[in-house]
């Protein structure tokens, strides 16, 4: 599969990362595939980011994306990424990415990264209905010149989960400096509760914020999912036990 090539931004970290938006689909082997967006910004370097519609097609309806993207100024950093977005119609009512990045500083100065990932995930959601969402996230850390590696999650959080762009819960699992490769997490946060610029779901993604040591690499490996159920609202609750109230009266007046 071929992503499109790197966008260089103009725009600063801050402004970069806000303007990043996706909507819409693309048809690709017979199939929608839904738009997936990843944007990076390191500090030092010019922010980048990579768009793809032409996701594998797994066998239960999901879609697999990878790609990568490397410094503009000397081949400092990398990231690289296998990331797996649920089809939403195949799985209605349950948006998920499956996140899977490894991410290399192969300079000689701590760098921050910011990676933000955003998934195009179409959900009509009822008035009557409920929210259950779920992140978790662990990795591995290890230095790549037998020095000592560290990895430091920065505000928001190392791992925001946003849906339609706005960030609901965060997960910032503890990652010790190491020598030698180092597991972290996992880290499980739930949320529950409404979908923010709703009602209706159109993306879902997280933003993951934090520094890096020089010669190091971390590999995260994380969730983010959500489960929409219907429930009755507490007006049609209500007219249900009045329905049957009346109907209990009716059966004694006969």
């Amino acid at each position: 599969m071929k992503l499109e090539r790197p966008v260089v931004a103009t725009a600063g970290v801050a402004s970069f990362i806000a303007a990043i938006a996706v909507a819409g689909s693309t048809a690709s082997a017979g199939f929608v595939s839904p738009q997936l967006s990843v944007a990076v910004a390191v500090s030092g370097d010019a922010p980048q980011s990579s768009t793809s519609t032409s996701g594998f097609r797994n066998a239960d309806g999901s879609y697999l994306y990878d790609g990568s993207l490397t410094s503009n100024s000397g081949s400092s950093w990398f990231v690289n990424w296998n990331l797996t977005g649920s089809d939403t119609v195949a799985q209605p009512g349950s948006p998920s990415i499956t996140t899977n990045f490894a991410v290399g500083n192969t300079g000689d100065v701590t760098r921050t990264f910011q990676i933000l990932v955003t998934y195009a995930a179409p959900v009509q959601v009822a008035p009557d209905t409920g929210y259950a969402w779920r992140t978790t996230l662990s990795g591995v850390l290890a230095s790549n010149n037998g020095g000592v590696a560290s990895l430091v999650g920065l505000l928001p959080s190392m791992f925001q989960g946003q849906i339609n762009g706005t960030g609901v819960v965060s997960n910032n699992p503890s990652a010790a400096s190491t020598t030698t490769a180092s597991f972290f997490g996992p880290s499980v946060n739930d949320y529950a509760g409404p979908i923010p610029n709703g009602p209706n779901i159109a993306t879902i993604g997280y933003l993951m914020t934090f520094s890096l040591s020089a010669h190091s690499t971390a590999v995260f490996n994380g969730l983010w999912a959500g489960t929409v159920s219907t429930v009755p609202a507490p007006g049609a609750a209500a007219l249900l036990g009045l329905a049957g109230l009346t109907a209990r009266g009716r059966r004694r007046s006969v």
